[in-house]
């Protein structure tokens, strides 16, 4: 079967209702494309979710696949014990993706973690508690050219592909964390553009205008997005999946992005 549905989706512990609580009508746009984007993900009956994350166990030259049978997780780092989620996994997909980069001769590391971080937890937040109750294969970033990341998401795609299961990949990406004064990383004037360019390229299917982003403007944004978003487009090289950007807002000083890609082929 393969893939059958992409998504981008941003990483905030605010935008969990038990966490945010009243401030979440600050990022109603984005609470909105997240409902959405459950909606439709769960019409799709996907078999197994794939998640890119900036954060976890991230690795400066291996792509790490956690491949465990169950994994975990709560918000208790940001004050908050409850909810408390569990996913199945799915290490018959995890091993078959370790073992075809090992013969691709790409880098690529087995993470028995169970453990879950908020770049998992809160793009998986809404399909949760939408009933999308399917096995998960997280993947955590490598800190490698954008290129090569691609690169590793066309050979995942072919394993998909070989599965025989109906799979959804989602990117889970913040976008600048300088965009006001009050915002985590402080304020850059360019943060603002970084996330207006990049909201372009994707809208546009911009393949390779993402994968040869200007590097100085996204150090300068202090963003966690390019790494995910460029193994998600090559997870959908040649699917014939175009991008509808539901969302793009930044209420607490960081930029977040709600996108869907229809693989149509």
């Amino acid at each position: 079967m393969g893939i059958v549905f992409g998504a981008i989706a941003p990483h905030p512990p605010i935008l969990v209702p038990q966490i945010g609580g009243a401030r979440l009508s600050d990022a109603a746009k984005s609470k909105a494309a997240l409902e959405r984007l459950a909606k439709d993900l769960k019409q799709k009956n996907a078999d197994t979710i794939i998640i890119f994350t900036p954060h976890g166990l991230v690795s400066q030259v291996s792509f790490p696949v956690y491949v465990s049978h169950v994994f975990e997780g709560n918000f208790l780092n940001f004050g908050c014990p409850k909810p408390v989620y569990t996913f199945k996994g799915d290490p018959e997909l995890a091993l078959q993706i370790v073992k075809a980069c090992q013969n691709a001769d790409i880098t690529v590391s087995q993470i028995p973690e169970t453990l879950l971080d908020h770049g998992v937890l809160v793009p998986l937040h809404y399909p949760y508690v939408a009933g999308v109750n399917k096995p998960i294969v997280p993947i955590a970033i490598a800190f490698r050219p954008l290129k090569e990341l691609y690169e590793f998401g066309k050979l995942l795609a072919k394993v998909c592909d070989d599965s025989g299961k109906k799979i959804a990949i989602i990117a889970s990406a913040d976008m600048s964390h300088r965009l006001t004064k009050d915002a985590p990383a402080g304020f850059h004037p360019r943060g603002k553009e970084f996330d207006e360019k990049l909201v372009e390229l994707v809208k546009n299917n911009d393949v390779e205008g993402i994968l040869n982003f200007n590097p100085q403007l996204a150090d300068a944004a202090g963003q966690d997005a390019l790494w995910s978003i460029a193994m998600l487009l090559g997870a959908l090289d040649g699917k014939n999946a175009k991008a509808d950007v539901l969302s793009y807002e930044g209420p607490y000083g960081v930029g977040y992005m709600v996108a869907e890609y229809e693989v149509k082929s």
